[in-house]
């Protein structure tokens, strides 16, 4: 069992993180105790560090991606025991509201989520033990098995923009962790070209190893026209945007054929506007998705994707640091020197 103390990274204001000694968390029914193996650092923790967000209320404990073993078991816990290999999704909904009883699990009003993945050890609330914790099968290493969470949210978008074998995609934003899935689940959908829009050449150069079949960079051309002279001056059938970006929302409204669907995926900050060409719109007949987060349906397919190697997880985890890192490892991704880096809270690595 842990010391009655834990290490763990505090959230304390945008820009602002700190290490500290508190308590190590008490199991309760339905809940497990994981001892953190690895945490991933995401394109979402970059935001809020920088600007805040929405669902996070400081001073909070940060991060959200993990896998480690089972520490010990609350009452009723009946498919984890200790010494288990365990992946958990970092949210659950409820089942129970209007929008659960209408499938939509990823709008569910009462979605319960929790944070603390930069620290030695958390409990995983009963919900999400219930319905989005799996055992991390033998051949995957901790930093695989964590891509699950952001996994889960592409193949929750990629679900929404359905596309077709044979159809022509860009991705905005290609060479980013959520770009690089985008890619690779495009291409295992069918696609007969996915198109990789990236302002970084060695993130270019990642999408060209992972199957991009052409790569543009916007610093060295109109991104816009070069999708359409790959594509005969049609436009792809679909437009993925993990940017993040306001200018790239726009980007992939334009890029997309007549009768084309465009997926926004990457989140803006809160009051972002942007002015649409309605006659493209309206005439081209386009279809526009928002999408948020993920189903536990979503959850269960991105970890089969993992576990079967469909999706190549490894290649997406550049790096490794300890707990007092977290900071590093932000900024490294924003200034795009790594994909997404390994956590370690005991040093052992992330096998």
């Amino acid at each position: 069992m842990p010391h009655d103390t834990m290490r763990a990274v505090m959230f304390l204001e945008p820009g602002r993180l700190e290490l500290r000694q508190v308590p190590v968390p008490q199991v309760g029914p339905g809940e497990i105790l994981v001892r953190i193996r690895t945490a991933l650092t995401c394109g979402t923790d970059v935001k809020t560090y920088r600007r805040g967000h929405p669902n996070v209320k400081p001073p909070v404990l940060f991060g959200h991606e993990l896998s480690g073993d089972v520490e010990a078991v609350g009452p009723g816990v009946e498919r984890f025991r200790p010494g288990m290999r365990v992946v958990p999704h970092n949210s659950a909904p409820c089942l129970e509201c209007y929008a659960c009883k209408h499938g939509q699990h990823s709008m569910c009003e009462n979605i319960l989520f929790y944070s603390g993945a930069y620290a030695e050890y958390i409990v995983v609330p009963a919900p999400v033990v219930r319905l989005n914790t799996f055992e991390i099968p033998d051949h995957l290493t901790y930093a695989q098995a964590a891509v699950m969470e952001p996994l889960a949210c592409v193949v929750h978008g990629q679900n929404t923009v359905q596309i077709q074998p044979g159809e022509h995609v860009a991705i905005i934003g290609a060479g980013g962790p959520i770009g690089l899935m985008h890619l690779q689940l495009a291409l295992r959908r069918g696609a007969a070209q996915v198109i990789a829009v990236d302002l970084k050449p060695d993130r270019l150069a990642m999408a060209r190893d992972l199957g991009a079949t052409h790569l543009i960079n916007p610093k060295t051309e109109d991104p816009v026209e070069a999708i359409h002279r790959a594509t005969g001056g049609r436009g792809v059938d679909v437009a993925i945007e993990s940017a993040g970006d306001a200018e790239a929302w726009l980007t992939a409204l334009r890029s997309v054929r007549k009768g084309g669907r465009v997926l926004w995926f990457g989140g803006l900050p809160s009051g972002t506007t942007i002015t649409l060409d309605t006659v493209w719109v309206h005439y081209g007949e386009l279809t526009l998705y928002g999408v948020f987060h993920a189903t536990p349906l979503d959850v269960q397919r991105a970890f089969e994707l993992i576990s079967s190697g469909v999706i190549d997880a490894a290649s997406l985890v550049t790096g490794e640091l300890p707990l007092e890192g977290v900071e590093e490892a932000l900024h490294r991704m924003m200034a795009g020197t790594c994909i997404k880096m390994a956590i370690v809270p005991d040093g052992t690595g992330v096998h």
